[in-house]
């Protein structure tokens, strides 16, 4: 009479945690699902970008642009073109004020590459 007691209370522990663990199966589901729904729509939201910040990056890349557009030519250029200039017979501040060079570099350069050379 005991054995059969205690199997019986074996059995309805045994129902009482597969009831447990199908409900909380159940409730994994659901909350993966609607996670799933969230990151979705979290996705389509982060491609939709307004165009006010289009529009605002754009003009911060203008901006950008004519600053770098302002500054002198870069290094390689400069000295291109003060070569140039001073077979054609440029003084030491034409190279300085042209093309950006320091007096010691402009003088180095006009004796590299003299006048009519």
């Amino acid at each position: 009479m005991w054995l059969e007691l205690g199997v019986g209370v074996l059995l309805a522990l045994a129902l009482v945690q597969s009831l447990l663990l199908f409900h909380g199966w159940r409730q994994l589901r659901e909350l993966q699902r609607r996670v799933g729904a969230l990151s979705r729509e979290a996705g389509y939201a982060c491609t939709d970008v307004p165009t006010s910040m289009l529009v605002t990056a754009l003009g911060r890349l203008e901006r950008q642009l004519g600053r770098i557009e302002q500054q002198p030519p870069p290094l390689r250029q400069s000295y291109e073109l003060a070569q140039r200039l001073a077979r054609e017979g440029a003084d030491l501040d034409q190279l300085v004020s042209r093309c950006g060079l320091s007096r010691d570099e402009a003088r180095l350069v006009l004796q590299m590459h003299p006048a009519n050379s």
